[in-house]
């Protein structure tokens, strides 16, 4: 994924957001210098400006270099309809309105590099995740729960590979998430989280 900065028209939609409205979403936060906003993203928090129009993380590390669809999706976040409390049911991307049809080739959740980097290390999964803050489920060989913004919980459920079945990912997320966002922001959530998961084998981290 390139790092090019969010269109005109997400912008522009930011701005046209009250901003005490912005700042109900949980989590977000005035920014220090009381123009953009900050905003908690896993174990992270990010400057989102809308009058310049930047996007940079704040910690843990200010020179990590941000996808435009990441960019996007905490824009989104800010201007989205408050979607209120988890409930507590644990949903498949299947299960959302129009989810079957849209979750399919390109749209496919992007979990692979999981399965493989981790289909024999369930263990070395478990260890990654609790870095990112996320805690264990009770799903598959090993399920792991993120809170990647404050009230919209996301499993991930990995099943190693064994004799007869190669390694696999699935995703669940609390059911309030389709209050939240529609189905391509679902999408760009997990294609986030899965790059989180795996640029520490990238880049150290």
């Amino acid at each position: 994924m390139g790092c090019a900065a969010p269109s005109p028209f997400h912008w522009q939609d930011l701005r046209s957001r009250p901003r005490e409205d912005i700042l109900r979403q949980p989590g977000v936060k005035t920014a220090i210098d009381a123009v953009g906003f900050e905003v908690p993203f896993l174990n992270a928090r990010y400057l989102v400006d809308p009058i310049h129009e930047v996007i940079r993380e704040l910690t843990p590390r200010p020179s990590r270099q941000l996808s435009e669809e990441f960019q996007i999706l905490l824009i989104r976040y800010l201007v989205a309809n408050y979607g209120g409390e988890p409930t507590g049911e644990d949903i498949s991307e299947k299960d959302l309105p129009g989810g079957v049809t849209f979750f399919q080739g390109p749209h496919a959740l992007y979990v692979g590099p999981i399965a493989h980097r981790y289909g024999t290390d369930p263990e070395g999964f478990e260890q990654r995740c609790l870095e990112l803050g996320a805690i264990p489920g009770a799903y598959g060989d090993k399920g792991m729960r993120f809170l990647p913004f404050p009230l919209m919980p996301v499993t991930y459920v990995l099943w190693k590979q064994d004799d007869e079945f190669p390694a696999s990912v699935t995703v669940l997320f609390d059911k309030s998430i389709g209050r939240w966002f529609e189905l391509d922001m679902v999408f760009a959530l997990v294609l986030a989280l899965t790059e989180r998961i795996m640029q520490r084998d990238a880049d150290g981290e």
